[in-house]
């Protein structure tokens, strides 16, 4: 694959086309950037069996199947999917993730160095991991309780800065980790912290971010410090945590139980109430790895959330299956891809069911893990295109980021018609979309701007070096 390095705060170039026509209130994702990071999933260079990670020192397993993102940084933890000998898992870090755009093959010079290395039992690994701040959480399982199932690193080297043995506690960490953000109000050091849950426990446990000290615990026989329960009253069977999102505003819970979503409202710094299952799938699902689930707090169609919807380890499944948005009540939405290139949806490779999440509101960017094909997909919210005419991005200026989008669609297909950088609406990117840019250059939304004379237009195309007369 070619890809290019810009910056993920502007629209990609590439991103084209609308997949399906959607509808007007739907939230709409467009893909910006898609990290293609096999080559930390390969133990071997030449595909010799069995795998040998000391092939390639940054090696993390044979898939990933967590993802933190925070606009800037980005980080993937490992999986041994392998199924038939003793591999290091671990974590690495994707570097300068922000400068990259379209679509990118990732090699070693893309890659930190691996951290946070564990040998371990086959088919396990890291389930999750989260970022704030300064901070990387990251949740391990191996099957049963360690002291490293909670860790957290710092993120300006990397380096480990605590493990549950500094708080002489355990955890199997197979229930993915979260930072609570706390309760409006209320005390910090009491409510926000490193959040996890486990395997038959219903409740949150928290430590301190910075020293790891354990502020509430899980266990039952020491009622006094164990923290908010968020397990509905009447669950299912099933009590299999696989991960955990919070509202950032209020501090509410919504956690993966099998393959159900269930809610919890916040009360206090370790309490909720109007606990309750949003999405019912009748916890199906006990046994499969990797059920996620992400927080999309403040986007323009309101707090929202994303998730795998997915009780089956069997491969052939369809992105446009199982990635699911629904609102805080559980109401499903509609949502729209543009993919790069022009793609839909059903172009993307098919897998396991297997997705992470991570969005970052600075930028309005959510990242997406596919485990099974081993890409991460970048995608901005919010429509493409508007009300002006001739911004191809949708940022309500018109611009040369515009001619970009353009120069990079010539000769594609606009469906609907007009959408993408089809200005002129007849249902193609032609020379005529191009008029309707510079007709229209230097316009923005919040105010009429006079249209400078082509000449100047002219300008800004030389600078980037186009050519109408062909496609590039």
């Amino acid at each position: 694959m070619m890809f290019s390095k810009v910056s993920l705060g502007r629209l990609s170039a590439a991103a084209l086309l609308l997949f399906g026509a959607g509808q007007a209130a739907a939230i709409e994702f467009n893909e910006i950037a898609r990290l293609n990071v096999d080559f930390a999933f390969a133990a071997n260079i030449g595909e010799q069996e069995p795998p040998d990670p000391d092939n390639n020192p940054q090696y993390i397993g044979t898939n990933p199947l967590g993802l933190a993102w925070n606009g800037s940084k980005m980080y993937l933890a490992g999986f041994d999917n392998f199924g038939s000998s003793l591999l290091p898992i671990g974590l690495i870090e994707v570097l300068n993730p922000a400068s990259i755009s379209g679509a990118a093959d990732l090699g070693a010079s893309d890659f930190s160095p691996a951290f946070g290395q564990i040998f371990q039992p086959i088919g396990r690994g890291y389930s999750g991991l989260a970022i704030e701040g300064g901070r990387l959480a990251a949740a391990y399982d191996n099957g049963s309780a360690t002291a490293n199932g909670i860790q957290v690193f710092d993120t300006a080297d990397n380096s480990l800065l605590w493990d549950l043995s500094d708080s002489s506690a355990t955890a199997r960490g197979g229930s993915g980790v979260a930072f609570d953000p706390g309760f409006p109000g209320g005390d910090a050091a009491q409510g926000a912290g490193v959040a996890w849950t486990t395997f038959g426990s219903g409740r949150r446990a928290l430590n301190n971010t910075e020293t790891g000290a354990t502020v509430w615990q899980l266990d039952d026989l020491i009622p006094e410090t164990l923290g908010m329960q968020w397990l509905t009253d009447a669950a299912g069977v099933g009590n299999f945590a696989r991960d955990l999102a919070f509202d950032p505003d209020t501090g509410d819970v919504y956690t993966r139980r099998s393959n159900d979503v269930d809610a919890a409202d916040r009360t206090g710094d370790n309490a909720t109430d109007n606990r309750r299952t949003i999405v019912d799938n009748a916890s199906n699902g006990n046994f499969k790895i990797g059920g996620k689930i992400e927080f999309l707090a403040d986007t323009d169609d309101g707090d929202l959330l994303i998730y795998n919807d997915s009780s089956a380890s069997s491969l052939g499944q369809a992105f446009a299956d199982v990635v699911k948005v629904i609102d805080t009540d559980g109401v499903a939405q509609s949502p729209t891809f543009t993919l790069l290139g022009g793609e839909v949806l059903g172009d993307l490779g098919t897998g396991n069911g297997v997705y992470d999440f991570d969005y970052d509101a600075a930028s309005n960017t959510l990242a997406v893990l596919d485990f099974a094909n081993r890409n991460v997909h970048v995608f901005s919210l919010g429509a493409v295109g508007g009300d002006l005419t001739g911004d191809y991005n949708g940022d309500g200026v018109v611009d040369a980021i515009d001619y970009t989008v353009w120069r990079d669609t010539l000769g594609g297909t606009a469906v609907p018609s007009g959408s993408g950088a089809d200005g002129n609406d007849n249902g193609v990117i032609d020379n005529g979309d191009y008029d309707v840019w510079s007709d229209n250059y230097g316009a923005t939304l919040a105010a009429a701007v006079a249209v400078p004379e082509p000449a100047t237009a002219l300008l800004v195309v030389l600078g980037v070096g186009a050519c109408l007369s062909r496609r590039v």
